[in-house]
């Protein structure tokens, strides 16, 4: 299933929020209508008039591009919330879900910090609010069951809320961990493949552009960790390197002619006796840096470790 483009937004996303809170907000007006009374004797047209109030100021945050809006609207969530859990006649509130769904839903879209940020205010709400019920409940004993109740349930979603913070904050760690790998070889300490074939194909029209030379080597040796050491020592840092595949580093040797390329790779082969390379210099601005690869890949049987074979001249892409 494809997300349409404007939910991909981040308009889109404020928009959802808002759609959500007014679904949230519907349903807890049905709520107060089915129930019996409220907490503190009110009108009964009070939950209609917190609803339309809190809509209203919603979307005009959404609509008016108030600085920080979506900070100012999340406070919001809270003040009112809190108003909705002090007038619920229900032991234990069940709106009190809502506060922490509010606070789960900044995590979701903001992340860990917001998501640590509401969890706090949120339980400055709650310390407001609870004490108020507990000492207007009966005889304002906090050790009624009905205030036990609704103790028991904040502690366990404060637990929940904690948990869910943890499961936040790892998710992170692995989507960071998951860039990194995708975009870094944890072994050599080169970028990946999908990395050089993503980014570094517009070093072929540039060289081509400025008749410069850019040769494509592929190295090979039984030893990589040793291998990716050697090449980290010996090459320059405007030459490139990256893990291939399970056995060999593609290099890119900008402004290097086939000659040069082969003397660098001679002392590479002094260091690293076991060392076998195929060579090619680019010259077509058309050439596919992964098409370029893979037709070093095919050159590279050729090779053996023999000091008469080890090096392999790929013949020109057409």
């Amino acid at each position: 299933m494809e997300t349409p483009s404007r939910m991909s937004t981040e308009q889109g996303v404020i928009i959802l929020q808002y759609v959500a809170r007014a679904l949230f907000a519907v349903l807890a007006v049905i709520y107060f209508n089915h129930s019996s009374a409220f907490f503190f004797t009110l009108p009964a047209v009070t939950p209609w008039v917190l609803a339309g109030t809190y809509l209203g100021l919603q979307l005009l945050f959404l609509v008016a591009r108030i600085p920080h809006a979506a900070l100012l609207a999340s406070l919001l969530d809270l003040v009112i919330l809190g108003i909705v859990i002090l007038i619920d006649a229900g032991e234990p509130p069940p709106t009190m879900a809502l506060l922490f769904l509010a606070v789960l839903s900044n995590g979701l879209l903001h992340g860990l910090k917001r998501f640590l940020v509401m969890l706090a205010a949120a339980e400055v709400v709650l310390v407001i609010v609870m004490p108020i019920r507990i000492s207007y409940g009966e005889a304002g004993d906090p050790f009624d069951p009905a205030a036990s109740a609704s103790l028991f349930l904040l502690a366990a979603l404060t637990v929940c809320m904690l948990y869910f913070g943890l499961m936040i904050w790892r998710n992170q760690v692995l989507a960071r961990q998951s860039m990194e790998n995708a975009w870094r070889d944890p072994q050599t300490g080169f970028i990946s493949r999908a990395a050089l074939t993503s980014t570094a194909g517009w070093l072929i029209p540039l060289h081509d552009r400025l008749s410069s030379p850019l040769t494509l080597v592929l190295v090979h040796d039984e030893d990589l960790n040793g291998l990716a050491d050697t090449v980290g020592q010996r090459l320059r840092r405007s030459d490139i390197v990256a893990r291939y595949d399970e056995d060999h580093l593609a290099l890119l040797l900008p402004c290097t002619a086939a000659g040069a390329a082969e003397q660098v790779l001679g002392d590479l082969r002094q260091a690293r006796p076991g060392l076998r390379a195929a060579v090619m210099t680019l010259h077509s601005a058309n050439a596919a840096l992964e098409q370029a690869l893979h037709h070093l890949q095919t050159a590279m049987p050729r090779t053996r470790s023999d000091d008469a074979h080890w090096l392999a001249h790929a013949s020109p892409l057409t």
